[in-house]
């Protein structure tokens, strides 16, 4: 009888063949899906991007730059400063908020984290859509808030929907978790003997929350930051919802390129433009960790 082959995980992967490296193997299924859900998707988007477009089949291959020439119409100028700027308060509000939140999450006891992070994850369970109608509820008109107000004979004075302000409120309450985790994980590798030895050496609260803390938490920070802000810029229901027609953001023009004006061409340059404002705010997030790093190793 032939002899049973043996199922040694050495011996299988000297089974593959000699000149492609393991970590091929390892790696390839991977970039597969990689290439396949996001590559090749991105380049189809930036080719239709410099097609023309055509009413009777959404676009034609007849390359143009006029779908990126729009863009420089002052209302598309307009939209994007909208939408980077929505994107930088919401970004720095959730910093503000989510760093002591993370702080006291990293420092307090097991049972207390735990209730902790089941109150930041629950809201994420939550349709984005039914979060911002709550928020409509809260701020509206004839809301929550105008009607207890109301009643208390204070009138209705909140008028923030349909402005940025409400948009933004909504966006820090639905990305606040995705600041608020990667920050706790890296304040919790900060040693808590650090701080106690720097307070030992004379330094106040401030100094070493400053000199201390946001140095060795910044990755987690930085990391936290980028997604908010990602988050934050290519939404599409929150805007729509909460600030109306006059307050619209990119993700909203791409929708209705999309959908309504069936204009495929110039939804896909937005969306390219979009895409490369995130990639180059990335290479910066990236070049200032670096030089942070550098920083950090040249003061040790």
């Amino acid at each position: 009888m032939p002899a049973l082959s043996s199922s040694l995980p050495g011996e299988a992967i000297a089974a593959y063949p000699p000149w492609i490296p393991g970590w091929v193997w390892l790696i390839g299924p991977y970039l597969l899906v990689l290439i396949g859900v996001l590559v090749l998707p991105l380049a189809n988007v930036a080719a239709i991007s410099v097609f023309t477009h055509d009413p009777r089949a959404f676009w034609s291959a007849r390359l143009t730059g006029a779908n990126y020439a729009r863009l420089l119409d002052p209302y598309y100028v307009q939209v994007l400063v909208r939408t980077l700027r929505i994107g930088l308060i919401t970004t720095v509000a959730c910093a503000a908020l989510g760093f002591p939140v993370a702080y006291w999450l990293a420092r307090c006891s097991r049972r207390v984290v735990t209730i902790g992070l089941f109150l930041i994850v629950m809201p994420m369970m939550v349709s984005t859509v039914i979060r911002s109608f709550g928020w409509m509820v809260l701020l509206g008109r004839t809301g929550v808030i105008n009607v207890a107000s109301e009643a208390l004979g204070l009138g209705r004075w909140l008028t923030i929907m349909n402005t940025e302000a409400a948009v933004v409120i909504a966006l820090v309450q639905i990305c606040l978790p995705l600041l608020v985790l990667p920050t706790m994980a890296a304040i919790e590798k900060v040693p808590v003997s650090l701080e106690e030895a720097a307070s030992n050496l004379g330094a106040g609260a401030i100094t070493v929350f400053r000199r201390v803390l946001i140095p060795l938490a910044a990755p987690g920070l930085a990391s936290g930051a980028l997604l908010v802000f990602v988050v934050a810029i290519s939404v599409v229901v929150t805007p729509a919802l909460m600030g109306g027609r006059s307050n619209r953001m990119l993700g909203n023009e791409i929708y209705d390129q999309v959908i309504t004006a069936m204009n495929w061409p110039f939804a896909s340059a937005m969306a390219i433009v979009l895409i490369a404002v995130v990639l180059a705010l990335l290479g910066l997030s990236l070049a200032a960790g670096r030089a942070l790093a550098r920083r950090s190793v040249r003061g040790a």
